[in-house]
């Protein structure tokens, strides 16, 4: 009777060590300018809630005081992680207009808002947000016509 002897060989050679990690590190490098991206819109959305909440705090101040109100003024509470949030104008009896801004440290990878709202001759209330086209834009603002809002160096959200 014949024996049969089998060999195994364990463990990888170094070039196909070489090989998985360069497929590996093709695959992330690919991967990760996506992901940061979703990161970014993520952040994003804080800002955006944030400002609808600000809008509709704004609309009905002015239902009980008939004038628009300072961000202080309004009872509204805001999460302030990515972005701070400031007045753009002295509010009247016309509009009020609001600038979200990215704190320092994430100035580079999301993008500025400006929140618009006032309340027009036929006594209906409007509104803009709008969003810079990119993170190092800077200049996003809005205006106010008569009640009427729009956006100025910006992309107009709804």
């Amino acid at each position: 009777m014949r024996k049969l002897i089998v060999s195994i060989n364990r463990g990888f050679t170094l070039i196909e060590l070489l090989v998985t990690m360069i497929i590996v590190g093709l695959l992330a490098s690919l991967a990760l300018p996506m992901l940061l991206g979703q990161v970014a819109k993520g952040r994003q959305t804080e800002a955006k809630s944030n400002l609808g909440a600000i809008n509709r705090a704004q609309q009905a101040y002015r239902f009980e005081k008939s004038t628009f109100g300072l961000l202080g003024d309004l009872t509204v509470t805001v999460r302030d992680t990515y972005y701070d949030y400031i007045d753009d104008s002295v509010p009247d009896a016309l509009g009020a207009s609001h600038l979200a801004i990215p704190k320092p440290q994430y100035r580079d990878d999301i993008v500025n808002y400006a929140l618009a709202v006032g309340e027009n001759s036929s006594h209906a209330y409007n509104s803009a947000l709008c969003e810079d086209e990119t993170p190092v834009d800077d200049d996003v603002s809005t205006t106010n016509t008569g009640g009427d809002v729009d956006c100025v160096n910006g992309v107009r959200l709804n």
